[in-house]
C-alpha cells in the first residue's frame, strides 16, 4: 500500500508531505524529567535545559520558523496559560540540540511567563529563553506548536512577547504542526 501511495504522489507530482516535529526527549508521550522541575539545570527555580526537536517537510518557500510551547493545564493551578518558550528558528535549521536554548545565537527567543509574580518574578534579561516544566499540581500536557513563515520576521527582538508574534505571523504561516506531550508530577 505504502509503495502505492508513494508512486501516485510522484505520478501525481506531489513530493512534499505535511510538516512534522518529534523530539528524542519524548518517549510514549513523557518529557523525560530532565527538562522540566526534576532536573538539574535550573535558574531560581526556572529549568533551562531545553528539549532536543527536530521537524522535517517544511513547505516550499520557508523563510524562518516560530516555536511556541505552552501549558494549557496551567489555567486550573494558576489561573493563566503558561509560556514555557517562544522562539524564532532561522529556515535552515531542522533541528534544534538539547540546550539549544543557552548555545545557539541564531535563536531569537521571545519571554517566558517565568517573568511574572506567579513565575518569581525573575529578571527579564533571563527569561528570553525556554523555561520548562514544572506542573505544580498534576501531570500537565505541553503543546509545542511550530510554525513555517514565509517571512522573517524581522522586527521581533529578544525579549519580545507572545503577542507580538501572533501579531507578527499573522498573514504569513504556510504550515503548522503540533506535539504535545506530559510532564510528570511525582
Amino acid at each position: 500500500m505504502k509503495k502505492l501511495l508513494l508512486s501516485l504522489f510522484l505520478l501525481l507530482g506531489i513530493t512534499s508531505f505535511s510538516l512534522e516535529l518529534s523530539s528524542s526527549g519524548i518517549k510514549n508521550g513523557v518529557i523525560d524529567k530532565k527538562y522540566g522541575t526534576y532536573g538539574k539545570d535550573q535558574f531560581h527555580g526556572m529549568p533551562t535545559l531545553s528539549l532536543p526537536l527536530q521537524w522535517e517537510n517544511a513547505p516550499k518557500g520557508t523563510k524562518q520558523f516560530a516555536l511556541v510551547m505552552e501549558d494549557f493545564d496551567a489555567v486550573e493551578a494558576v489561573g493563566v496559560i503558561w509560556l514555557h518558550w517562544i522562539t524564532l528558528i532561522p529556515e535552515d535549521i531542522t533541528s534544534l540540540p538539547e540546550n539549544a536554548s543557552l548555545t545557539n545565537p541564531n535563536l531569537i527567543q521571545g519571554e517566558n511567563s517565568w517573568w511574572s509574580l506567579l513565575g518569581g518574578s525573575l529578571p527579564k534579561d533571563e527569561v528570553a529563553r525556554y523555561g520548562g516544566p514544572v506542573p505544580p499540581n498534576k501531570t500537565h500536557t505541553y503543546t509545542i506548536t511550530l510554525y513555517a513563515l514565509d517571512t522573517k520576521l524581522e522586527n521581533l527582538k529578544k525579549g519580545f512577547y507572545l503577542n507580538e508574534l501572533y501579531d507578527a505571523m499573522e498573514g504569513h504561516v504556510l504550515e503548522k504542526t503540533v506535539l504535545k506531550a506530559k510532564y510528570l508530577k511525582e
